[in-house]
């Protein structure tokens, strides 16, 4: 079987056949657009979600109202890792059980708008690989769909976790980069399928219409699949790479990392003509990482949140710095798939700049440094899963 057909294969893994129960399958699509009238492009996500499906096939079962504002105290939360979902109030303690559709913009006054069906709304088909509802579709090179959300709706159901619109997209991706490696161990799986991925087509969110051009899409998507989220997440990602070295774009070129996993993260990448991989299904290297408030404001003086990464193997040393602007990020809640009131609370942002340094030993513990590239348009992820309220 080719590495691309082997992608692919994954890519449409845990959609049907076996009826599960318990567990998180999580498909992401980013890509960057801009309005006809503006130079300026936004960094859009579309997720379709599957969060025990088979507990109740034939209704959506959603287990708790969320906050969805975002405060400096959620920015603190988020980092540390605190329980802040103790605050969330609910009427009733159930297993979450549906399937959903987020279409959002990551930045400053980031929004979001879901769908969620039960897992019987759903059609299925291999030969071509896609799935269907009334409202939306996708396969391995298209995307479309329509949803809306009302303010009644909104104020019937906070559970939702999104906000009052509605928005409608037709897109074609293609894959340009992909991998089947990321992790696969203990329940859990990640993949990068389309690592890097070019995206055409419009959308209207709010009744604004974007342009999506491939040649600035700069687009990216995986897929997690696992009994439960890892507790620590951990993702950074960006195909809008440019050569310190040599000054030139490179246009073949992306890295993702993901994580925590055991304790280590995975790195996938393709820096010009040099490929790493350092995934935390092996034992044959080691990862640092930290995630924080840059103790400086940037000379704009906006607060700034810190990403930074190591990798060592027995050759290769990979050193990772990310800043985003904490202003630019958006605060999301996912449920986690025992149910109880817990969540995954994520930081987001699709506007991180930084840089990647690969180093290679050399005799005497000396390091030649092989290749140094900018990135920027980085889609950078932080988050800690947390214990509901009881109360």
């Amino acid at each position: 079987m080719s590495k691309v057909a082997k992608s692919l294969k994954m890519s449409r893994e845990g959609f049907n056949g076996k009826k599960n129960k318990q567990g998180i399958n999580y498909w992401r699509f980013f890509f960057n657009a801009r309005t006809q009238e503006s130079a300026s492009e936004k960094t859009f996500f579309l997720d379709f979600e599957m969060l025990n499906p088979w507990v109740s096939p034939a209704e959506t079962l959603l287990g708790f109202k969320p906050r969805i504002s975002f405060t400096q105290e959620d920015l603190q939360y988020a980092l540390a890792g605190t329980q802040s979902a103790k605050e969330l109030k609910t009427e009733n303690m159930v297993q979450p059980s549906y399937c959903a559709v987020h279409l959002g913009i990551l930045g400053e006054s980031s929004t979001v708008l879901s769908k969620y069906v039960c897992v019987k709304n759903l059609t299925f088909k291999n030969k071509p690989f896609e799935f269907n509802c009334p409202d939306f579709s996708f396969s391995d090179n298209k995307l479309q769909g329509s949803l809306s959300v009302s303010e009644a709706e909104k104020r019937e159901h906070p559970e939702y976790l999104c906000n009052v619109g509605r928005c409608f997209w037709d897109l074609n991706y293609e894959i340009l980069n992909e991998s089947s490696q990321g992790y696969s161990k203990d329940g859990k799986k990640w993949f990068p399928s389309g690592l890097q991925s070019k995206f055409s087509g419009k959308l209207i969110f709010n009744d604004v219409e974007y342009l999506v051009d491939p040649r600035r899409s700069f687009g990216y998507v995986d897929r997690y699949i696992g009994n439960e989220f890892p507790s620590t997440w951990f993702h950074i990602s960006s195909s809008n790479i440019k050569s310190i070295i040599s000054g030139n774009q490179y246009f073949d070129s992306s890295v993702a990392i993901q994580g925590v996993f055991r304790n280590k993260l995975s790195l996938v990448s393709k820096l010009g003509e040099l490929t790493l991989y350092m995934t935390a299904d092996s034992k044959k290297y080691s990862s640092i990482f930290d995630c924080q408030q840059a103790p400086e404001p940037d000379e704009d003086g906006d607060s700034i949140l810190h990403w930074s990464a190591s990798f060592t193997n027995k050759i290769w040393v990979v050193d990772v710095d990310i800043f985003c602007k904490i202003k630019d990020l958006a605060n999301r809640n996912f449920e986690l798939p025992e149910g109880n009131r817990k969540v995954l609370n994520m930081l987001s942002s699709g506007s991180g700049y930084g840089e990647v340094k690969a180093f290679k030993k050399q005799k005497k513990n000396v390091l030649e440094l092989v290749e140094h590239v900018n990135l920027s348009s980085v889609i950078c992820e932080y988050g800690h899963t947390e214990d509901g309220s009881n109360e």
